[in-house]
């Protein structure tokens, strides 16, 4: 893990560098080496987030009842808003996974790339106090914050795809199945399962470009299949 090009990224300098590296160690890792994961950091800096949001809310929008102040904090909050910002930030090639994990493209999945944003606001917040988590949210959410009412989300289609299987109480995950072409420019392919069905399938030049491309394929077939 390049800790420096990760705090670059994160506009935020460790002083406990182990903090970062917990941030960024799933529970099936922990589990193989024996060691801290970050579920308690992301149970902590979920509780940040929530304030923070809240906060800002409160102030931007002294018009808006609990109401709709609860409904825009659920969208800013949401794990398809913090997947896209971990995303944005390239959180999948930092996460220690175990091999089972890894094998299964565990690090691309939308619920682990939330957990591993909120696990970073814990660890800021563990290692420089509440001013630089603070910080830390409202320079990444700016955009969003800018739009509560989440129109950037309807127009993601991982995200789309994401709030139709969880109303649905199904689970999918992402998964490569091929790599072509120079490793300069490699070309990457990914289906999106289903219940562990294959359902869509994309095509791009970065994985994030073949996930969107899988979601897209999946929101066209997932209408028309029964079993869903």
């Amino acid at each position: 893990m390049d800790l420096d090009q990760l705090e670059q990224k994160l506009g935020y300098v460790f002083t406990n560098k182990s903090l970062l590296q917990a941030a960024f160690t799933h529970r099936s890792y922990s589990f193989e080496h024996h060691g801290e994961n970050n579920q308690r950091m992301e149970f902590l800096g979920d509780a940040i987030l929530d304030f923070v949001i809240a906060d800002v809310l409160y102030h931007r929008y002294p018009q808006d009842q609990e109401g709709v102040l609860s409904k825009r904090r659920s969208r800013l909050v949401c794990e398809g808003a913090l997947c896209q910002l971990a995303q944005a930030l390239d959180f999948e090639n930092y996460m220690r996974m175990g091999k089972g994990e890894i094998s299964s493209a565990g690090m691309m999945r939308s619920g682990t790339l939330a957990d591993a944003y909120e696990a970073v606001i814990g660890a800021i917040y563990l290692d420089g106090g509440i001013q630089p988590a603070t910080d830390f949210i409202l320079r990444h959410h700016a955009n969003y914050l800018a739009d509560p009412d989440g129109n950037w989300l309807a127009s993601d289609d991982k995200t789309k795809l994401q709030e139709i299987v969880q109303s649905r109480h199904l689970s999918h995950r992402y998964e490569v199945v091929g790599r072509t072409g120079p490793e300069h420019a490699p070309t990457f392919e990914i289906v999106v399962f289903i219940n562990d069905k294959p359902i869509g399938r994309g095509l791009g030049s970065c994985k994030k470009e073949a996930q969107q491309n899988a979601a897209k394929d999946a929101l066209m077939h997932i209408h028309d299949d029964s079993q869903f």
